[in-house]
């Protein structure tokens, strides 16, 4: 057995290296091998490869592997070392924390960066919830448009002010590294995404669980801003829960006790998700066409603390790893 690793002292051993670059090589996990994929086939088991994730099937089970890649824009933009272990481990206490209070498909964490869940028909469609003027919202609103998935905004809303009220904006479910599309209620029901009173359930979980992940988040000086959540549904047809829970690469989150004061100020929120990658990228012209240009070692070890300070304020306590950083145990079938 590996000798207990703690994340932190991973990113400053990184930082402290000569060559942080190449060092932070050395605890990237990129996926699963051709070998283990290889290997799975021959055990009869199911596979899929998604941005960041990579999902084993076997009988009414899933195992959500989780890598280190980094994307924006529906591109793949690099690797940060040992988030997966992070975004597991924040599932896992999401998880662990609306259990007995709202259905969710997790069976636990079998790895450090594996889930292991039930094995569900998802709806294909992603709820993103939202909760402040940001991001794409912003951008759009600035530009003019006050219509928004069906939800119409109000003139006069600052950047980076609350929201009337939290509304959700959904998007249909894109093949990996596409576009999703937005869309609306009316449109997912008349298209047979869902229906009315599936509509119904998964919007009043999302407001929910949005509720219910700003009141924890506050308790710890964080403020959440939006969210993506996904739902899927058991043979008896009930709405469960799926996917990852309010994790930096599915949330924005900005730091409560600065935020007013920025806003004053006239300046940004201090943000605590993958939205100062998004900025490099576009302050060296890309927003998602062609080719990806490189994004400093140093600002992706930035993302990297800031997603670990999240974990480890949620947990109360390190985030440790048990195996080797770089790899990963798959599952015995």
């Amino acid at each position: 057995m590996m000798p207990k690793q703690f994340v932190g002292q991973i990113f400053t051993d990184i930082l402290k290296s000569s060559h942080p670059t190449d060092a932070a090589k050395t605890y990237i996990f990129q996926g699963l091998t051709t070998a283990e994929k290889n290997n799975l086939a021959s055990l009869k088991t199911g596979y899929y490869e998604g941005k960041v994730r990579e999902v084993i099937s076997k009988d009414d089970a899933l195992f959500l592997v989780h890598s280190d890649r980094l994307t924006a824009f529906d591109k793949l933009i690099d690797h940060v070392p040992c988030k997966g272990v992070i975004l597991a481990a924040i599932s896992e206490y999401w998880f662990t924390y609306i259990d007995g209070k709202l259905p969710h498909h997790s069976m636990g964490r079998v790895h450090d960066r594996v889930l292991k869940t039930k094995r569900l028909e998802p709806v294909k469609v992603e709820v993103i919830v939202r909760g402040y003027l940001a991001g794409s919202m912003l951008r759009a609103y600035e530009k003019g448009v006050r219509m928004f998935c069906g939800e119409t905004l109000p003139d006069g809303l600052k950047p980076y002010g609350k929201l009337p009220k939290p509304i959700i904006t959904p998007t249909t479910k894109a093949a990996v590294f596409e576009h999703d599309e937005d869309t609306t209620a009316s449109e997912l029901i008349k298209n047979g995404i869902c229906t009315q009173q599936e509509w119904q359930t998964i919007s009043r979980l999302a407001f929910e669980l949005f509720a219910i992940g700003q009141k924890r988040f506050k308790e710890i000086g964080w403020i959440l801003v939006d969210t993506k959540y996904e739902f899927g549904q058991t043979t008896e047809k009930d709405i469960v829960i799926i996917d990852e829970v309010h994790t930096p690469d599915s949330s924005r989150l900005w730091n409560a006790d600065t935020y007013e004061n920025n806003i004053a100020s006239g300046l940004a929120p201090d943000m605590f998700d993958k939205e100062i990658v998004r900025r490099n990228l576009m302050e060296q012209g890309f927003s998602g066409e062609g080719t990806p240009p490189q994004v400093p070692t140093e600002l992706l070890m930035e993302m990297g603390r800031r997603y670990l300070k999240i974990a480890e304020d949620l947990m109360g306590k390190p985030l440790s790893i048990e195996a080797a950083p770089n790899e990963v145990t798959i599952p015995s079938f």
